[in-house]
């Protein structure tokens, strides 16, 4: 079954709103160095930068849902758009870390409205089963390049020398993108069905935003700040408010009102170790990227084009990999997982012996990053099928929900300690390798342990194939 021409431009019209999250969560990841150095940031602001981007995301997914109902998901996405268009061009022309922090959330909260509202209208397009299971492939091959594309241009563009300050071009490069797609999509695309009716609530995602910002806060803040008494009293209220949170939406659930979470969902055991599995992995998946691009171009004397490429060859690697993941599984189940965790942790640790030198090889490094990326790819794209496969069809959806805020969490939680250790780590006269900071060290190996962790929840996984 083939598509027209005018389903293809359906399809990549409603893909930019992915693609234009997916690069800016990747572009920042290879310029961070060169943005700090420009406006002269501490290491917390840069945390802050990529932090704040996936927590404004984050807050509105819990109601992406019900407000495309709402409101018309075709609005949404316009409006989303529209924002992130914006918010791109005030980070693109920011002059203090204030004014590019908001333009981060405010980026974050536009992709939270439009990412979810891409996929649905895509979805209502093609009813032919078939054919709704195709585009749904092109949008997330769509995601998977923009990975590898925002990686490259977080590389090249802030080495361009025909611009002062070519760092700005990371965002001003999505002005032109969003003006193009918020006038296709407005003119092309048909108007969907609203449903007044559909309840939309912005306590959850107000909550959401705050408990996140309550938690992160403090463990950002804290190492620059030595730890004052203000931090650990508002991570600790923070905390007791998750119980109380909890608690609440348990009782409401019992009393038979609508509650944000289905607890029902925590009774089955799959589950439950897809999620912590999730938890543990995502905390290294971002990670990786802010501490090898930090580490190769201010201790390896990389330029930022030059690690761009190299974390391109992690991109074509985890794209080949996830390719063929889908297969594999269906075949042989969880053990290609287990595989893949292998290679990364092994990878991981030869990370170590390969940087443990004067003058690196660049043809080692590529290959590294290689291989790495065939271990990403071969556990990513199955750890929301491994988690999800044993729910019924009326709790899929919660259950998604909650896997995608937990990654998102994750995500957060992983720049927070793993990228904190590296940019806090002093040097330590007992750390044994020479040609490598201990702060590096122990955030390589403190991912090393989390994707054990993540191995064990696997291996302890059913052993059944996966359907």
């Amino acid at each position: 079954m083939r598509f027209q021409i005018k389903d293809l431009l359906h399809i990549f019209l409603l893909s930019t709103g992915i693609f234009l999250f997916v690069i800016d969560l990747f572009i920042i990841n290879v310029s961070l160095p060169t943005v700090q150095h420009a406006i002269h940031l501490r290491n917390s602001d840069t945390q802050w930068i990529i932090i704040l981007y996936i927590i404004g995301y984050t807050s509105l997914l819990i109601n992406a849902g019900n407000a495309g109902n709402h409101y018309g998901k075709k609005k949404l996405y316009l409006i989303g758009m529209a924002g992130f268009t914006v918010a791109s061009l005030l980070c693109g022309l920011a002059d203090n870390l204030y004014i590019l922090l908001a333009g981060r959330l405010i980026q974050g909260i536009s992709s939270g409205l439009m990412v979810p509202q891409g996929i649905a209208l895509i979805t209502l397009r093609f009813e032919n089963p078939e054919k709704r299971s195709m585009a749904l492939g092109i949008y997330g091959s769509i995601a998977g390049i923009a990975s590898v594309i925002g990686q490259l241009l977080g590389g090249i563009l802030p080495d361009q020398t025909w611009i002062h300050e070519s760092w700005r071009l990371i965002f001003l490069i999505n002005v032109p993108i969003g003006v193009v797609a918020c006038f296709a999509v407005y003119r092309y695309t048909a108007n969907d069905q609203v449903y007044v009716k559909s309840a939309v609530s912005f306590k959850p995602m107000v909550t959401l935003f705050t408990l996140l910002m309550g938690i992160i806060f403090p463990l950002i803040m804290g190492p620059d700040l030595k730890w004052p008494i203000w931090s650990l009293l508002v991570l600790g209220t923070t905390l007791v408010f998750v119980q109380l949170f909890l608690k609440k939406q348990r009782k409401l659930e019992k009393m038979g009102y609508p509650s944000v979470l289905n607890f029902t969902l925590f009774n089955n055991r799959v589950f439950n170790l897809g999620l912590l599995a999730a938890l543990a992995y995502y905390m290294v998946q971002d990670a990786y990227f802010i501490i090898n691009s930090n580490y190769l171009q201010n201790q390896k004397n990389y330029t930022a084009t030059m690690t761009g490429i190299a974390f391109v060859y992690q991109g074509i690697g985890y794209v080949l990999a996830s390719v063929m993941v889908s297969k594999l599984i269906q075949r042989h189940g969880k053990i290609v997982v287990l595989y893949g965790l292998g290679i990364m942790i092994l990878g991981l640790v030869a990370h170590l012996f390969i940087f443990n030198r004067m003058l690196l090889n660049n043809y080692q490094i590529h290959t590294l990053f290689f291989l790495y990326g065939i271990g990403c790819g071969s556990v990513l794209p199955a750890l929301m099928t491994l988690a999800l496969k044993d729910l019924n069809e009326k709790l899929i959806s919660v259950g998604s929900a909650i896997y995608l805020t937990i990654q998102q969490l994750s995500i957060c939680l992983g720049i927070t300690f793993i990228v904190g250790v590296f940019l806090h780590q002093k040097e330590n006269k007992f750390f044994i390798w020479q040609h490598i900071s201990s702060a590096y060290g122990y955030s390589i190996a403190l991912s090393v342990i989390l994707l054990l962790f993540v191995l064990g929840f696997i291996a302890y996984l059913p052993s059944q194939k996966v359907k």
